[in-house]
């Protein structure tokens, strides 16, 4: 797996650790001289480097308007890719940590009038520097924060004042009496300027984007992290580069990526699940088939990630 070249990289250290939950454990991070770091906006995330070459995505879940700080939420994850259960053995208070420059895939609109937050799991963590800018703006937002249990809820001392305001509910599947949500009556009827944010699990995200089908995509946001590792798989093609002349077979066993850095075409990648988008590339003509967990329909008009995405046959052209 090619790694991330962090070109314009942070040095961080750990200054504080917080668990969670049994799972989720809160790193506070912050220049080694205490400067203040890159500024971030709401939604945004990081590409953090462990020590054994990973790279992954977590999102930023302070506060913007705080300068010095960097915070992330890490879940172990025993049946994942193995980066969550390297950071957590790797990191100490102390231990210096190389990210890149914040980044955003899924920002708040600043057209929106009513904002419905959509979280699920460790999902919160984008939407916890989203409430910290909404609170500021008195803007007008709910937030659904769905859980196992209260015990596995990550930040709920935080969220209990907003959740006694009535902006936050809580949302437990497994307690007795359960109450999990109802993303179906949720979203049922949308209210003038509404935008709809989900960021959970495979299962949340479909319930809300089957939910929302009729809505303008426009107005529906959703971030996904922590997707397995897809190859395009099931058909073979052919890609045409257009700058060079290029032509490129594409097994059905092969990625579009593996295909390209095989023919010695270098792509910058990271993640290789979809969902960071280092790999974006621009697509001229063909039939691409659109894997990737980020990317709205009018930007898969022209762009596609080959680290995930395929074609269902023929020629694909690319801009490269």
């Amino acid at each position: 797996m090619s790694i991330l070249k962090l070109h314009h990289h942070v040095t961080t250290v750990v200054r504080s650790m917080e668990r969670e939950t049994d799972r989720v454990i809160h790193y506070e991070l912050a220049d080694p001289d205490d400067w203040e770091l890159p500024p971030f906006t709401p939604g945004a995330h990081i590409d953090v480097r462990l020590e054994n070459g990973m790279v992954r995505q977590y999102s930023l879940c302070g506060n913007p308007a705080i300068r010095n700080r960097y915070h992330i939420a890490v879940q172990a994850e025993p049946q994942g890719r193995g980066g969550s259960l390297a950071l957590q053995a790797q990191l100490r208070v102390g231990s210096v940590l190389p990210v890149s420059l914040p980044r955003n895939h899924f920002p708040l609109d600043p057209d929106a009038k009513h904002h419905v937050l959509i979280a699920g799991g460790i999902g919160i963590t984008p939407f916890l520097s989203m409430l910290h800018t909404l609170n500021r703006q008195g803007a007008n937002f709910e937030l659904h924060y769905c859980a196992r249990t209260p015990e596995e809820t990550a930040f709920h001392r935080y969220l209990a004042p907003l959740a006694a305001r009535g902006v936050v509910r809580f949302h437990h599947d497994r307690t007795v009496p359960a109450n999990p949500l109802d993303v179906t009556g949720l979203l049922a009827r949308p209210v003038a300027g509404e935008h709809v944010y989900c960021c959970g699990p495979g299962g949340l995200v479909a319930a809300v984007l089957e939910a929302t089908k009729d809505r303008d995509p426009e107005t529906v946001h959703i971030e996904q992290f922590g997707g397995k590792h897809r190859t395009a798989g099931g058909t073979a093609y052919t890609l045409e580069l257009s700058r060079s002349g290029q032509i490129i077979p594409v097994q059905p066993d092969q990625t579009m990526l593996e295909a390209l850095r095989g023919a010695g075409v270098e792509v910058p990648s990271s993640c290789e699940a979809g969902v960071c988008a280092v790999c974006k590339t621009r697509w001229l003509a063909g039939a691409p088939v659109h894997r990737d967990l980020i990317m709205k329909p009018a930007e898969r008009a022209d762009h596609l990630m080959p680290c995930v995405s395929g074609c269902s046959g023929g020629t694909l052209v690319l801009d490269l």
